[in-house]
């Protein structure tokens, strides 16, 4: 739970930063751009716009007079994409093909190669393009996307280096007060044990001394509930406690789930609830075969809780692609959609007092959830055509 909130107090940051510098950086290149454009542009348009007014329908009108031909100063006229003038010494030269080029461009002013050029729409079928060469505005330019480039980069390892320990800072008190909160309930739930012991032991020799009592039954229920709490959080403690991958071995999931279902045959067959199972051979996974007991164990027993008599369960197991998938499928009443997520939730009951009579505290799928996270999988509840599915997926 603390990874993943540091995770994405991170991610946050990093990208609310990252937004924000890199908006700058590309406005700043971007102001520079057009400046730089704008300011050639405006220098061009002074030396060929201060002809005598042109009559739109003369071609011959649009182009550079003699006063006009400054060295690295172009005009090309393009008519229905063909072009009908040109520089005279520079006709079908490279001149040309700019001309081409930007035409298909689409833009009205711009950079190419290191002419600088501007683009005028006389009627839908002519255009004016004039180029100026200037290669110390397009170096200047160019300098300017590489240094935003450079820059942007250095910003982002920056930005990453302040997330991270920004993320640390923020987290750290959570992660204390949650570390304080697991160490409780394991101490807590250690020092309970000795006490319950001894109310079950005394609660023995009465029964052995006066015979069958409800009220001493009474008490021999609470403390069976009280034990199975207190193994419960000891178990939860446990799992978020410890995270060694030294304790995996490489197990054959298969097997064991085929082991723990017939565990369950019993409990089945008493309620009358059929289980059906579809177990690929020889799926393998490296981890602790306490948890994967536990996973299967309780999902397997959840169903067959939730699952009306002469109905069944579906159990199965498979590997798709980089990734092993369990499901157990019940039929029963589904689960409303505001509650799924709420089900994983320490302590949290559906239905509270049915849960209280049969012993169950809201802790078992917790539990589950925590153990599939360890292994970086997860778990998701869903209901289709009758069944309530649990889905969990582990990668390998």
């Amino acid at each position: 739970m603390i990874k993943k909130l540091k995770q994405r107090i991170f991610l946050l940051i990093m990208l609310s930063l990252s937004i924000i510098m890199i908006g700058l950086i590309v406005l700043y290149a971007g102001l520079n751009y057009n400046n730089s454009i704008n300011t050639t542009v405006s220098m061009m348009s002074r030396f060929v716009d201060g002809e005598p007014k042109r009559n739109p329908n003369k071609i011959e009108d649009y182009k550079l007079r003699p006063e006009f031909n400054i060295d690295g100063l172009y005009r090309v006229i393009i008519q229905n994409s063909v072009i009908v003038h040109s520089p005279e010494n520079l006709r079908n030269n490279i001149i040309d093909e700019y001309a081409i080029k930007i035409l298909k461009r689409n833009n009205e002013k711009g950079i190419i190669n290191n002419y600088i050029y501007n683009v005028r729409k006389i009627d839908k079928n002519t255009t004016v393009i004039s180029m100026i060469e200037d290669e110390n505005t397009v170096s200047h330019i160019r300098t300017t996307i590489i240094f935003s480039v450079i820059m942007s980069i250095i910003s982002l390892g920056v930005i990453y280096i302040i997330a991270k320990k920004l993320s640390k800072t923020i987290v750290k008190p959570v992660e204390e007060t949650f570390e304080k909160q697991k160490q409780f309930i394991s101490d807590a739930s250690h020092e309970l044990k000795t006490p319950l012991a001894v109310i079950e032991a005394n609660a023995d020799v009465l029964q052995d001394k006066t015979g069958e009592n409800k009220w001493i039954n009474y008490i021999q229920n609470e403390i069976e509930s009280m034990n199975k709490l207190i193994n419960e959080l000891l178990l939860l403690a446990k799992i978020e406690n410890i995270d060694n991958i030294k304790e995996y071995t490489e197990l054959n999931l298969s097997k064991e789930v085929e082991i723990i279902l017939s565990m369950f045959e019993s409990v089945a067959y008493e309620k009358g609830v059929i289980i059906e199972s579809n177990i690929d051979e020889n799926i393998m996974l490296k981890g602790n075969k306490e948890d994967i007991q536990h996973i299967v164990s309780t999902l397997t027993d959840n169903a067959i809780k939730h699952t009306e008599s002469q109905k069944k369960i579906v159990v199965t197991l498979k590997k798709e692609k980089n990734e092993i998938i369990f499901e157990v499928k019940n039929m029963g009443d589904p689960i409303p959609e505001e509650e799924r997520e709420k089900i994983f939730e320490r302590f949290y009951r559906i239905d509270k007092s049915r849960n209280r009579q049969e012993k169950r505290y809201g802790l078992g799928l917790a539990i589950a959830k925590s153990t599939i996270e360890k292994y970086n999988g997860k778990i998701e509840v869903d209901y289709k055509e009758c069944f309530t599915i649990f889905k969990v997926i582990i990668p390998l």
